[in-house]
């Protein structure tokens, strides 16, 4: 069977919305006569939609090579020549008549480039809507037939960021976790003068996604946990900010003698002053040291810029391991954005979004590393 493209053409109002919209989807398939397509799309034009099925397609189907297991996951890549930046979610669909009995798809959700922190953050909530389409793609799509409108639908729905965003925070609400922004304003100021060794530690956990306990009593808690969430705007934060119980989240504020029930975590201390667990980082002291002396706005919009480099080193090692080859050239010319202070940030931060791709960024991050260093020498 042969898949035509023209059962599911997109109205010519695509080209015109898409400069009305901030979000754009695309449902790509493989065919093994065509190759890769954008079988649905909105807010895109034909060629971009085109373009983007293919490197998703292409990219993620390099790394499978056994027809019959299934190829799943997600990923967060860049489309530099549509200025895009795109969560990917990968599934199968069942081809009982093709070879290997099955097709592989995915679901695509851009944005601008200049969002990346924002679709950073609102990758767990992609991912959980993209697994309800996805479902519901299985049940009702016939590979090679004309896409039902219920599932057009579906698919739309994922355009709607700020509503499944919504029905994801009111799930941790009734859990007594938070992930909306903290009512209580966080401080720098506050942490300077309450955290006076390691602070560095917390913060390169929260970057990576380890869990971090705060103890002291419960407004100094609330604040402090404010105060840290400054350092994730590539993350949606689970946060609980006083518990007596063993709970899992980002940041959890709780007594000392619960504290040590969590034999993993990083451990901030208010009374003592100090951050105990964790790894120190260099690019963390770096940050907290640029941070002295200004005003709490400017603090924002610094921690803001200088982890919107790491996403974007990210999401370039992510490019990168999506090609079939990368050349010494291609090393040379990212190798400046991966400095040594940063490296195990990028690399944590890029698998942990990229987990479909995390052999091959193991095999280039040493690569990469070792020209880095050259750069690091001269810097």
């Amino acid at each position: 069977m042969t898949f035509n493209p023209q059962l599911l053409k997109n109205n010519s109002r695509n080209v015109k919305l898409q400069s009305e919209n901030k979000v754009s989807v695309c449902f790509a398939t493989f065919d093994d006569t065509i190759g890769p397509i954008s079988a649905y799309y909105k807010f895109l034009d034909d060629q971009s939609a085109n373009e983007i099925a293919v490197k998703v397609m292409i990219g993620s189907l390099s790394l499978h090579t056994d027809d019959n297991s299934e190829l799943c996951g997600e990923s967060i890549i860049p489309f530099s020549k549509q200025n895009m930046i795109a969560f990917s979610y990968l599934f199968t669909i069942p081809a009982p008549k093709l070879r290997g009995g099955q097709r592989s798809c995915s679901l695509i959700v851009l944005m601008d480039t200049k969002e990346q922190l924002q679709m950073y953050r609102i990758a767990p909530f992609l991912s959980t809507q993209c697994k309800r389409v996805s479902n519901l793609i299985r049940e009702k799509y016939v590979f090679g037939k004309s896409l039902p409108n219920l599932v057009k639908q579906k698919i739309d729905s994922l355009l709607d960021i700020q509503s499944y965003k919504v029905e994801i925070e009111e799930f941790y609400a009734s859990r007594k976790i938070t992930i909306t922004k903290s009512k209580t304003k966080g401080s720098m100021q506050f942490l300077n003068k309450v955290i006076k060794k390691d602070l560095d530690k917390a913060i390169m956990a929260i970057l990576i996604g380890r869990p971090v306990i705060v103890t002291g009593d419960e407004v100094m808690t609330e604040i402090a946990i404010a105060s840290l969430e400054i350092f994730a705007p590539h993350k949606e934060l689970k946060k609980v900010f006083w518990t007596n119980q063993i709970v899992e989240a980002d940041l959890i504020g709780t007594k000392r003698n619960i504290a040590k029930a969590y034999d993993d975590a990083v451990v901030v201390d208010l009374l003592k002053g100090k951050v105990s667990g964790g790894e120190s980082s260099k690019f963390c002291k770096d940050l907290l040291s640029n941070l002295h002396g200004i005003d709490e706005k400017a603090v924002v919009q610094r921690v803001n810029d200088k982890i919107s480099e790491i996403i974007t080193s990210a999401s370039i090692l992510a490019e990168l391991a999506m090609r079939k080859e990368v050349s010494k050239g291609d090393i040379s010319t990212v190798a400046p954005m991966f400095n040594s202070e940063k490296m195990s940030i990028i690399v944590t931060i890029a698998k942990s979004m990229n987990p479909i791709f995390s052999k091959k960024m193991d095999h280039l991050a040493p690569i990469i590393a070792r020209e880095a260093s050259t750069y690091d020498v001269f810097a």
